[in-house]
């Protein structure tokens, strides 16, 4: 439940001198923290009605949340610290836990120990997430870490988080939506919070989808995601379709059951995946290891996964008909110098296909897929793994299935 501090009028704001951040270009800064003194009205002079984040920070400032400076200003691009941070979630839990844990470079006298002691106690700060047991009150917090401190909050909140948290991490078939998870650019023990971040819409990516971990976050910004977390503290993870499409991803290597009417009928994914197929032209052995649906039904695309896989403006035909998209990961043994056509056109569509990847998102997210090419791509006997492009319509009654050489197999039908 949420709280309100007893009284707005002792709250104490320390916030970081000069900061500007926008979605491409972050400017370095002066890294002191410079004390002002708080200031509780809910409008400031350089906030305008017209700001993106106006409604926001009114909001965070009537609730005591994030509060102003003495010269009415409210600093919406300033970069929020540590200490900071760690203030604000305070104040949304208004615990009265503390724990006896302390960071060598924060005094009991510091400004923000309180709330670094509640955070720690309510486990939203991790003492092993900082090394020589040294905080560093004054660093801007980083949207990875950022990512973290939410998740964990919302573990504290309710433990069915905390468990969508481990089920990413501890699984080989977790699949984020960011550039970063194959181009590199992210600490992979930050992906299942991150994973959360996405798939309850706490934090999103920039215009080209990058996360950006390590960019940092202003004040007009937390003001969002504050509004966005108290909202997010009072549901589970099953109110999320995203994050119940991560899950079921980690947990299965897809997330039909959750994006689609499809209903397992002899045999799922999960039977599946890793199992090696023979192609009946005996061109080389495939194994599928994710198989990813975007929903592509109606005039727009749904599910999480959509931006990282499907180009509405290179394929509008696909949209509004009845159908949708799957993405293969695919694993190819060939067992002879082989060219990608000849690889789908030699079994059974589910595990080969002839359409690759668009070639932008490709790029984009740092996905393998075969070339624009009919030349020997593959080479025998060498392993490969890359996505290709399926589909499947949406029409009571249909079905999609496939078979791997030891009997297992995959059927899903749409029921009648």
């Amino acid at each position: 439940m949420l709280h309100r501090k007893s009284s707005i009028n002792n709250l104490m704001v320390k916030t970081l001198a000069a900061s500007v951040m926008t979605a491409a270009v972050v400017i370095p800064v002066v890294t002191e923290n410079v004390q002002a003194a708080p200031v509780t009205k809910s409008t400031f002079k350089d906030v305008p009605k017209s700001h993106w984040a106006y409604e926001s920070i009114k909001q965070v400032a009537e609730k005591g949340l994030v509060t102003g400076y003495e010269d009415g200003t409210y600093k919406p691009s300033a970069q929020v610290t540590r200490a900071e941070f760690a203030m604000f979630l305070s104040r949304v839990f208004d615990s009265s836990e503390r724990t006896t844990a302390s960071f060598s470079d924060v005094s009991n006298t510091h400004w923000a120990n309180d709330a670094i002691q509640e955070g720690l106690a309510l486990g939203f700060i991790k003492v092993e997430d900082f090394s020589n047991n040294k905080f560093e009150p004054n660093k801007p917090m980083t949207r990875g870490e950022m990512s973290r401190w939410l998740a964990n909050a919302l573990a504290h909140e309710n433990a069915d988080y905390g468990k969508a948290i481990e089920e990413m991490a501890n699984s080989s078939l977790t699949l984020i939506p960011i550039p970063e998870f194959y181009k590199g650019g992210v600490n992979k023990k930050d992906l299942p919070y991150i994973g959360v971040m996405l798939g309850t819409g706490l934090l999103s990516g920039y215009e080209d989808f990058a996360f950006k971990p390590s960019g940092n976050t202003t004040r007009a910004e937390v003001a969002t995601i504050l509004i966005r977390f108290m909202d997010a503290m009072k549901k589970s993870p099953s109110d999320f379709t995203g994050l119940q499409e991560l899950l079921e991803v980690a947990n299965t290597g897809t997330n039909i059951l959750t994006l689609t009417s499809y209903k397992p009928k002899f045999g799922e994914y999960k039977d599946v995946l890793g199992k090696p197929h023979t192609y009946l032209n005996n061109t080389g052995v495939a194994t599928i290891e994710r198989a990813i649906f975007v929903d592509t039904t109606a005039s727009k695309a749904k599910g999480i996964y959509k931006d990282m896989f499907f180009n509405a403006e290179a394929s509008p035909l696909s949209l509004n008909r009845n159908q949708f998209k799957i993405y293969y990961e695919y694993s190819f043994v060939p067992s002879k110098d082989v060219s990608f056509f000849s690889v789908g056109n030699g079994s059974h569509m589910h595990f080969a296909s002839l359409m690759r990847i668009n070639k932008e998102k490709a790029k984009q997210f740092g996905i393998t897929t075969p070339a624009n090419s009919d030349d020997k791509l593959f080479k025998a006997g060498k392993k490969y793994y890359y996505w290709g492009e399926n589909g499947a319509l949406n029409y009571s009654g249909d079905d999609i299935s496939g078979k791997t050489d030891d009997g297992s197999r995959f059927h899903y039908a749409i029921p009648e």
